[in-house]
């Protein structure tokens, strides 16, 4: 439900030790009850309506029953996939939509958390196809040298800058503060220097430690949509 005056909408939120980019595609595993709920609640509406927010959380923890402490930006998660297991769990599979600011939390009727929200917009800019061009080689590089059969070395990428920053900031093996802290930026060439120097600084570490493995690639999946 939106405010059309402020902007404002109501929208279920999922607290997780991880970050959710936009583009990215991200499989979980839903086996608490009030998440059960949630994806019950989803089912039924329309599929043009079937989406959450995930949310980093920076103390606290998921299955705690007191609230989390949450990042202050999330992302709007769009359902897939959804395949309801007999113990009623489910498998899903969404992709990453937009960004939100959170202005409030609360503890709905339903089990789960209620936030109010508002759509985070990028900053417009302008931008060097050379720079998007050498920014999707050297990913293309960087996910081979990790793992040469992965599928997504195969992919294209996207050549629009805040798509391909977005991406490249989902395949990397970051910590959820450095995830966050990419996906705060709103300026998508700022956001694909700061993937390019992380790609950079890894792929010097995977040179002088051969041996570190990188399983991260292969829990991803590309989605240029």
């Amino acid at each position: 439900m939106r405010d059309e005056e402020t902007g404002l909408k109501m929208l279920p939120i999922f607290p997780l030790n991880t970050v959710l980019m936009p583009h990215q595609l991200m499989p979980l595993h839903i086996f608490e009850n009030r998440y059960r709920r949630l994806m019950a609640d989803l089912l039924a509406l329309p599929e043009s309506e079937q989406r959450f927010g995930i949310v980093s959380i920076v103390k606290g923890s998921e299955t705690n029953e007191d609230l989390p402490q949450l990042a202050e930006i999330g992302t709007i998660a769009v359902l897939r996939k959804t395949t309801a297991n007999p113990d009623g769990t489910f498998e899903i599979t969404v992709i990453g939509g937009e960004r939100f600011d959170i202005k409030s939390i609360s503890v709905s009727k339903a089990p789960y958390l209620i936030g109010e929200v508002r759509t985070r917009k990028e900053t417009p800019i302008s931008f060097d196809k050379a720079a998007i061009t050498l920014a999707q080689e050297k990913c293309i590089d960087f996910m081979m040298m990790v793992d040469a059969d992965n599928d997504n070395a195969s992919r294209s990428l996207p050549d629009e800058p805040s798509a391909l920053s977005f991406l490249i900031a989902g395949l990397l093996p970051l910590t959820s503060i450095e995830q966050q802290g990419l996906l705060n930026i709103d300026d998508a060439n700022l956001r694909l220097k700061a993937v390019m120097k992380i790609i950079n600084r890894e792929t010097i570490l995977m040179q002088e430690i051969p041996s570190v493995p990188a399983p991260f690639l292969t829990r991803v999946t590309i989605s240029p949509n």
